[in-house]
């Protein structure tokens, strides 16, 4: 079975933003230990109004990391003429290939890194390392997406997502 598709960059960023969940997670939980100890130095010290200030700080540096975020990836996908060209996913019995105008990645089954169902979209991760497949369901409608994302279910746990 094949699928050739393109991705815009909202979608690229929300298979990106799939990927690297964990990695965010650690930010933000390092963020707000910085501000623990913000928080326990200015009260040692009697700074109050420091504490105050270091604290908005602190938040608005956590609020602002997703939008960097998701603007430098956007960004990155635009500019990019292998990521914004068409990519094809061939499913065999072996694995999942993903096929663009650079490179060919395949995975079998047993390694496939991840797969999320979403209401919009089927993000699909050959490899930590390489390869994003991000497909719309509202563009990409049918039996050759249906048949695809059975025969994926049949091998891979699809997370369920919203």
């Amino acid at each position: 079975m094949k699928l050739t598709f393109k991705m815009t960059g909202e979608e690229y960023y929300s298979g990106i933003k799939f990927k690297l969940k964990s990695d965010r997670l650690k930010k933000i939980l390092l963020m707000i230990l910085i501000i623990c100890i913000f928080i326990v130095i200015t009260i040692f010290l009697r700074l109050g109004l420091m504490m105050y200030v270091l604290t908005t700080v602190m938040i608005v540096m956590v609020c602002s990391l997703t939008a960097f975020e998701k603007k430098a990836a956007i960004s990155q996908f635009y500019s990019s003429p292998v990521k914004s060209s068409e990519h094809t996913l061939c499913v065999y019995d072996e694995g999942i290939e993903l096929i663009n105008s650079y490179e060919k990645i395949f995975a079998p089954w047993q390694s496939v890194y991840a797969v999320r169902e979403t209401e919009e979209n089927i993000i699909i991760l050959p490899s930590y390392a390489r390869g994003i497949a991000v497909i719309s369901k509202k563009r990409y409608f049918g039996p050759e997406l249906s048949n695809i994302m059975n025969a994926i279910k049949l091998h891979v746990k699809v997370e369920e997502g919203k």
